[in-house]
């Protein structure tokens, strides 16, 4: 017998398959087959030229060629949204579809800019996708919960989304996240599994994991994601983008769904996903010129200033191995070849150590289940749906906080950070120079197989959450089996059942193809800064 919430999974996926007009699909004979693997090529061979055209551009390239009138917002909203639909028959990558309001927008701003001869903002005609967090009016959000599966539209927008359409954006998917958003992964009893565009065996990380897979597919230039442990910069590193991680309250969080919701204890943050570092740049600087702190009371009024980069060599602090899991063979390759690029560029490198790691990641778990878990167990208990597996780390075997204990946990977090403060504010390279950046893996490995519960550790990303740095992943290089051997484990990390545990699901050819990103990390609020030396480090890289 089917039960009520696997009934009610079925009849919105169902509906979800309705939206998709099969004007826009690829027919399944000219799909690749199953087993083929990296599909990363698939939109150039099977899309017409014109599409691919417009939708190999940057974010930063459209809105230059929509704003001399080059393109249309309408052809450019076409052209994303069919390769959109291939990446979503590839990769399963959507919750809601809708072109018909994505469509309507766009020929409303070609109207403007025929009539007036100017753009409405400066990402005018510029297709954006959002996790299945964010709120669009006329469109539903269930976040991966059977139990929010109300088929009520949203009445209203959330913050970010009216300012991003203020700049002139056009919104047309919302993509796929985990059951709670509290996993590194992409999968959920309504939606099912997101997979990876270089290798659909493994995962495209998580929770904003859609946004990394159709970012990195190219069906959209910018996605939208969060990030509250690593929710933006996993997917970016698994999937071979760029993704922006900013410290709280310097984007506006109002109006968005959330698990956790209202929990002060470790905050989560929305940023982007983009195809190209200056993308990074082109949102953060559009989004922070509609002054979001006069909408969302919780963003500090601090305007985009652009940051020019010294012109003497810089400092970076590089942390291969946080002394509690060791990464992976292409883990540790990417990092060799960073420290290598920015050495031969001319820039000072020196091993570094972060400030006690392991009371960092105490705290970090500590703050995920503040509650006990209640809330998250709560919205599984209102549909009798099960969840996934990966989430029960954060909703069994823990007592909700006492409001004194509460306090406790407060106290014993802002004496961490602050330790920490000071332990980076002290750091001087073998030379007696301060830091410019400090540079760590952004997980422990190249993506990790789809559903299989690998993901062991995110102690790379979720430390930044509990200090509020801000980081920018940007992709180096891909899991190679001839290169990446396999060796034994190496048994020095102070975590040593789960390395050895990360270890054991090393298996070269199962990694293949995996992409690999890591992370520039500068203090809270530095994003412009931060944005500019990851260009170093990607110039460097490039050479």
């Amino acid at each position: 017998m089917v039960a009520p919430w696997e009934e009610k999974a079925t009849a919105k996926r169902g509906k979800l398959a309705a939206s998709i007009s099969k004007d826009y699909m690829i027919p399944e004979s000219e799909l690749p087959p199953a087993d083929r693997l990296d599909v990363s090529q698939v939109p150039k061979e099977v899309l017409p030229k014109e599409v691919i055209e417009i939708t190999d551009l940057t974010a930063t390239e459209i809105v230059d060629a929509v704003a001399t009138g080059k393109y249309s917002a309408v052809e450019v909203t076409t052209a994303f949204i069919k390769r959109a639909v291939l990446a979503h028959q590839l990769l399963n990558v959507f919750t809601e579809f809708f072109p018909e309001i994505a469509l309507k927008r766009a020929a409303e701003l070609d109207e403007y800019y025929k009539s007036t001869g100017k753009t409405v903002g400066p990402l005018h005609g510029l297709p954006i996708s959002l996790k299945d967090q964010f709120r669009v009016k006329g469109v539903e959000t269930c976040m991966g919960y059977v139990a929010w599966i109300t088929n009520e539209p949203e009445k209203e927008n959330s913050t970010i989304v009216d300012l991003l359409l203020n700049a002139g954006a056009v919104f047309f998917v919302k993509t796929n996240i985990p059951t709670s958003l509290m996993a590194a992964e992409s999968r959920n009893c309504v939606f099912g599994q997101t997979v990876n565009a270089y290798n659909r065996t493994l995962a495209p990380g998580g929770s904003s994991g859609g946004e990394g897979a159709i970012v990195s597919m190219r069906g959209a230039p910018i996605g939208i994601g969060t990030d509250i442990g690593g929710s933006i910069r996993i997917p970016s590193s698994f999937s071979g983008v760029y993704g922006l991680k900013p410290s709280h309250e310097r984007f506006p969080y109002l109006k968005v769904a959330n698990s956790l919701e209202f929990s002060e204890s470790i905050v989560s943050v929305d940023g982007p996903l983009a195809v190209s570092l200056p993308d990074l740049t082109l949102f953060s600087k559009a989004l922070l010129a509609q002054e979001p702190w006069k909408h969302d009371p919780r963003v500090i009024a601090l305007p985009f200033k652009d940051y020019e980069v010294p012109s003497r060599p810089l400092v970076f602090a590089i942390e291969v191995n946080d002394g509690l899991v060791t990464p992976h063979p292409p883990v540790l390759r990417a990092m060799k070849m960073v420290t290598e690029a920015l050495k031969k560029a001319g820039h000072e490198v020196f091993e570094f150590k972060s400030y006690k790691p392991e009371e960092g990641l105490n705290l970090l778990y500590r703050a995920y289940t503040v509650d006990g878990g209640e809330n998250i167990q709560g919205d599984l208990d209102k549909s009798g749906e099960p969840g996934i597996p990966d989430i029960l780390p954060f909703i069994k075997g823990f007592k909700a906080l006492t409001m004194s204990e509460l306090f406790t946990f407060n106290k014993d977090k802002l004496e961490y950070k602050t330790a920490f403060l000071e332990y980076m504010n002290s750091a001087r390279s073998p030379s007696g120079q301060k830091i410019d950046a400090w540079i760590r893996p952004t997980t422990v490995g190249a993506s990790v197989p789809a559903g299989q519960l690998k993901i062991r550790y995110l102690g790379y990303t979720g430390l930044l959450n509990l200090l509020d740095y801000t980081s920018v992943v940007i992709p180096v290089t891909r899991a190679d089996p001839a290169i990446d051997l396999p060796t034994p484990v190496p048994g020095n990390g102070l975590l040593k059942e789960i390395e050895q545990k990360t270890w054991e699901d090393y298996v070269p050819k199962d990694f293949a193809n995996g992409p690999v990103g890591i992370q520039v990390i500068g203090g809270r609020l530095e994003e412009e800064r931060m944005l500019a030396v990851a260009g170093v480090v990607e110039a460097a890289l490039k050479v």
